[in-house]
């Protein structure tokens, strides 16, 4: 598993300016193991990558098909895992970081199709490499609108899980345990503030974040040791997260992003 350490610009920047997100890869693990399958109608459709105009929505919606991509690779759709790696090279090559997405990275990738496990190398390798890119060329406005369209679009995959299954306790406090990461991606987003775009998308996760602060949570001082024998210090926090709350949040999320995946043309870009 892998975690983005995401830092500020400049170079003098001090831990506490550094930003941990944890990649897809990360979280549909965890999904995967709670016996989840994986649904490829619920990924952004791959013929809308030609339609988003603005650089908010391009932006926005890499995060999105770069999630897809994984996704897709962690479920063993492979057929959309091709599919969704030449989607997200479409929108990288037009965002300044097609280097994430080479030709020999696609050949490699055609050529495990019915090895799941190396797709998954693969997929999440691509994306890794796209999320550097970013941070090195100092792209820290465009970054924030990718790693939101990333952090929504793992929201909406997440709670797609639950529509089968019905409640799925396990799975429901995957999704609470979110909010952690939400915060961290409003407070990395307060450096950029000043781009209009990064603005209006922080306002929309700030309105996300009011329904998580509405979710009571619950410290328990740790009983006994971790799987290694070693003892374990603090609490156990765990999220009461009620139908009506978790309702609210599944209806932000959505709404957020059924606007930012919606085509655009000239005329309503």
């Amino acid at each position: 598993m892998q975690t983005l350490v995401i830092g500020a610009d400049e170079p003098e920047a001090t831990v506490t300016s550094l930003y941990q997100m944890p990649t897809p890869n990360e979280l549909f693990s965890l999904v995967r193991a709670l016996g989840t399958e994986g649904n490829k109608r619920a990924m952004n459709p791959a013929s809308n990558v030609e339609k988003y105009v603005t650089l908010k929505s391009r932006a926005f919606n890499f995060g999105v098909y770069s999630t897809d991509l994984v996704y897709a690779s962690h479920y063993k759709l492979n057929v959309e895992v091709a599919r969704y790696y030449l989607t997200a090279k479409k929108l990288a090559d037009g965002l300044g970081i097609a280097s994430a997405f080479s030709d020999a990275d696609f050949v490699r990738l055609e050529a495990n199709l019915t090895r799941g496990d190396s797709l998954e190398l693969i997929s999440n390798d691509a994306y890794t490499k796209a999320y550097n890119k970013l941070q090195e060329e100092k792209m820290g406005s465009m970054l924030a609108m990718v790693l939101a369209g990333g952090w929504v679009e793992s929201m909406h995959l997440m709670t797609d899980q639950m529509q089968p299954k019905g409640n799925n306790d396990g799975l429901r406090k995957r999704i609470a345990e979110q909010k952690v990461t939400l915060e961290q991606l409003i407070e990395m987003m307060n450096e950029h503030d000043a781009d209009a775009d990064v603005a209006s998308l922080q306002k929309e996760l700030l309105n996300i974040r009011e329904i998580y602060d509405q979710v009571n949570v619950q410290r328990v001082a740790h009983k006994g040791a971790s799987t290694s024998g070693r003892m374990i210090l603090g609490d156990d926090v765990t999220m009461d997260m009620t139908e009506e709350k978790y309702q609210a949040l599944v209806q932000a999320v959505q709404s957020l992003r059924d606007r930012m995946i919606t085509p655009q043309d000239k005329t309503n870009a």
